[in-house]
């Protein structure tokens, strides 16, 4: 199969299997209305024993259903589906990353803030799949696409389900009663009971499982007896993040434990509701000084008082007049333009002095303050970071045209100029 072709598309390298399917990296043979020639794709093709089997058929035409319904930044991108009689193949974004359970395994536990945005991103895709009313139901770090910029993907809605109504006349469901989908150890108790009523505080659950298998580097429930594995599932005994690593602050472990009660009346309503706990977390959190600042911070003061005793009186020296400076957005179809002084927040809370609705944006996202005649740029643990000029940065002093970006989205990217 590989070097071989499949419609407008050349297999290029295997990169995973399934029980229904393998998954290659393939590249397109000529440019589409939607893709330019030679460029990367996901393939992912229906297994050879199985193309004439009606119902595995079905799951393919179940997933291209659900796929062609998202487009969002976390989410991986469908492009095409190729259903013939020969083949059944799901044509979707290659990602450029690394999955996450692939990073538990090489560094254990994620540093806390990391584990924060990680979940955070794979929540704001779960909101606007719950939106649609899309469950994914096999949440867990395989199916997280972490890529370099610190973004994730969520990817394989190959199990997901259609609520009620939401897709439309004749949309197959292809769910069984006692038939259990998805992976247990990250499963909800009622998506073991039942797996067709499975919702989406299902998906809140498993959500939180991953987020506590990235601050402790364990699974809460890891029995190797599968009905053992369930019973603790059921009656939700596991370890206190905190008992596993002990910088792990009871407010955090709070939420963590909160998303993953077995009882779903105690669990948060909603994936925005987990996200938006996470956010209050984030903000209340000081934003520490490194060690090297601290160091550069007394050298700059040692030398200013050693300056100060050498230096004699000076006259004093009319000022020149002072430069007003302007955050604009990079469209300027958009008219937005924010004036600078003094010190300013930026987030989406409405006690910031730049106020950005955007959900990308953190409620307390960043600080900007005026240092002598320069402007410095502080991200406070954002979930979608802070970006100069397309870097992601911690602190940095700003420059005339610098491109300052708050969160992932390109729509609230601003110029720093001189009004």
């Amino acid at each position: 199969m590989i070097g071989g072709t499949i419609g407008n598309y050349r297999i290029e390298r295997e990169i995973g299997e399934g029980g229904m399917s393998h998954v290659f990296i393939g590249k397109t043979l000529a440019a589409t209305d939607v893709l330019p020639a030679d460029f990367s794709v996901v393939l992912k093709i229906m297994s050879d024993e199985l193309a004439g089997e009606v119902t595995a058929r079905k799951r393919f035409v179940k997933e291209a259903q659900i796929l062609s319904k998202l487009r969002h930044r976390y989410i991986t991108r469908f492009y095409e589906f190729i259903n013939d009689a020969q083949n059944a193949v799901l044509v979707m974004e290659y990602v450029e990353g690394t999955p996450v359970d692939l990073l538990l395994g090489e560094r254990g536990a994620l540093p806390v803030s990391e584990a924060i945005s990680v979940t955070q991103c794979l929540l704001e895709a779960l909101v606007y799949a719950h939106g649609k009313g899309i469950i994914h139901r096999d949440i867990k770090p395989a199916n997280l696409i972490r890529e370099k910029s610190g973004t994730v993907k969520v990817t394989d809605f190959g199990i997901a389900k259609i609520k009620e109504g939401a897709g439309g006349a004749g949309q197959t469901v292809l769910t069984k009663s006692g038939f259990l989908l998805g992976t247990p150890h990250y499963m909800s108790p009622e998506q073991i009971r039942e797996p067709k009523d499975a919702g989406a505080k299902s998906d809140v659950y498993s959500s939180g499982v991953v987020l506590y298998e990235m601050l402790t580097g364990a699974l809460p429930f890891n029995s190797r007896s599968l009905p053992k594995l369930i019973d603790a599932i059921y009656r939700g005994e596991k370890q206190a993040p905190s008992a596993l690593r002990p910088e792990i602050d009871k407010e955090l472990e709070a939420i963590v434990l909160k998303a993953m009660t077995p009882r779903q009346d105690q669990r948060f309503e909603t994936a925005r509701e987990f996200f938006e706990a996470l956010e209050e977390y984030n903000a209340r959190q000081p934003v520490a000084r490194t060690a090297q600042q601290k160091v550069s911070a007394s050298n700059i003061e040692a030398a200013v008082q050693t300056q100060r005793a050498m230096t004699p009186p000076t006259p004093v020296i009319p000022t020149p007049a002072v430069q007003h400076w302007q955050l604009v957005n990079v469209k300027p179809e958009t008219n937005e333009k924010f004036s600078l002084q003094g010190e300013m927040m930026v987030g989406r809370d409405r006690t910031c002095s730049i106020v950005l609705s955007h959900p990308a944006v953190s409620r307390k996202h960043a600080r900007i303050t005026l240092s002598g005649s320069h402007w410095l740029l502080e991200d406070l643990k954002s979930a979608n970071g802070t970006y100069v000029n397309n870097a992601r940065v911690d602190r940095v002093q700003l420059k005339p045209g610098d491109v300052v970006r708050f969160g992932a989205d390109p729509a609230c990217s601003y110029v720093l100029r001189d009004h």
